[in-house]
């Protein structure tokens, strides 16, 4: 194919129907605002619900979830659980290069109990 066909070739392809968009619509403004009505009402519905419902939910199982977890830390103030010592945990061949060389790098006693 010579320059002159290939040319001829793509000018015709850029004239096609290749070259429309296709996810374009023909909606007219009076069309577009009769839609903006209708999902204006549907809009209206939801944000009532997410006011009237939604927050007040949110609210209530917040509070009963933290009245549940103070009960629970109470419990647990009053009778600790002892832990159970796992003899595995306690294997080192050699001491860790901080603190005593027996507790990790990020201990917390109340955690890593067993140590």
């Amino acid at each position: 194919m010579s320059f002159a066909q290939v040319f001829r070739l793509g000018s015709r392809l850029a004239s096609s129907n290749l070259t429309k968009r296709s996810y374009s619509s023909n909606t007219t403004k009076e069309a577009f605002e009769a839609i903006k009505v209708e999902a204006s009402a549907g809009a209206e519905t939801w944000k009532k619900i997410t006011l009237f419902v939604t927050i007040p939910l949110c609210l209530f199982f917040s509070v009963k979830s933290t009245r549940d977890e103070f009960e629970h830390i109470h419990h647990l103030e009053e009778h600790p659980e002892t832990p159970v010592h796992y003899s595995y945990l306690d294997i080192h061949k050699k001491d860790l290069p901080w603190g005593d060389g027996q507790k990790p790098l990020f201990y917390n006693p109340i955690f890593d109990r067993n140590l």
